[in-house]
């Protein structure tokens, strides 16, 4: 049961980190999130009955965490470590990940879930525990916002933070230029 625990962990371990940044915006913070959840979902495996839903599983306890987290306050605004958790990606999905951070977490939840964890739609509505059609209704709607940030537009209108809005995820930052 440890190994088969693993070998399904390991599968998904960057998209429950990527879960847990949507969330936090800090790679710390996410970090021990996910370890948190990891070690939660370990001592609960047993108890899963069907281990084909690993993956909604975990990625709700993540979220749980994750929320857990920004409830006890240790949400900071600025990224300390200066470690680029995506270093290895293209620059282009770096402008991606750097726009999906701009987001409000509540809609980017949408496009982690949806797009980086490659869940389908009933997965992310039973992770996030709504119905279907809220799910779709919400990632399309968060894909619109997305585009409009990556098509430079600002949608202040819509997340009410302004141009903080576009400052409070710094994955990516020095890695490659975007404008503030």
């Amino acid at each position: 049961m440890d190994q088969l625990f693993e070998q399904e962990y390991q599968k998904i371990e960057k998209s429950l980190f990527l879960v847990a940044i949507g969330y936090l915006h800090n790679t710390e913070d996410a970090k021990d999130a996910v370890q948190e959840a990891v070690l939660s979902a370990y001592r609960s495996f047993g108890r899963l009955r069907h281990k084909e839903y690993f993956k909604t599983w975990i990625t709700r306890i993540v979220i749980n965490k994750s929320k857990d987290f920004l409830k006890r306050q240790l949400y900071s605004e600025e990224l300390t470590d200066g470690l680029n958790v995506f270093y290895n990606l293209p620059t282009s999905e770096l402008e991606v990940v750097d726009s999906i951070c701009k987001l409000n977490p509540k809609d980017s939840i949408y496009i982690t879930l949806r797009f980086y964890n490659d869940m389908t739609y009933d997965q992310v509505a039973k992770a996030l525990r709504q119905p279907v059609s809220t799910v779709k209704y919400r990632t399309n709607r968060a894909l619109v916002l997305l585009k409009k940030i990556l098509e430079g537009d600002v949608i202040s209108e819509y997340n009410g933070i302004g141009n903080e809005a576009t400052e409070s995820c710094k994955l990516c930052e020095g890695h490659h230029n975007t404008s503030f």
